[in-house]
């Protein structure tokens, strides 16, 4: 499994926040446990804080739609009557 890159910054400092889970019941084990409440720590102050989340943007209109392509025609190479004879003269069959 990949190592996943922390995005997340909080709003006191704008230094890099980490997860960390504390137990909901009494005896449980913070090694093992999958069920806790999650909360933010600042890695610069180390206290408790809000995380910036950037927003993500949005279109009102789906812009692929509105690209609009070549409409030029493709140019291809013309030969010459004396190219073409050469080459006629030079195919083998």
């Amino acid at each position: 499994m990949a190592k996943t890159i922390n995005n997340l910054k909080s709003t006191c400092c704008n230094a890099v926040a980490k997860v960390e889970m504390t137990s909901d019941f009494i005896g449980d084990n913070p090694k093992t446990m999958r069920v806790g409440t999650c909360h933010y720590i600042c890695t610069k102050c180390q206290e408790v804080c809000d995380v910036y989340l950037k927003q993500r943007k949005t279109w009102t209109r789906n812009p692929k739609t509105q690209i609009i392509g070549d409409k030029r025609a493709k140019k291809e190479k013309k030969l010459t009557k004396k190219e073409i004879e050469e080459f006629r003269r030079n195919e083998d069959f």
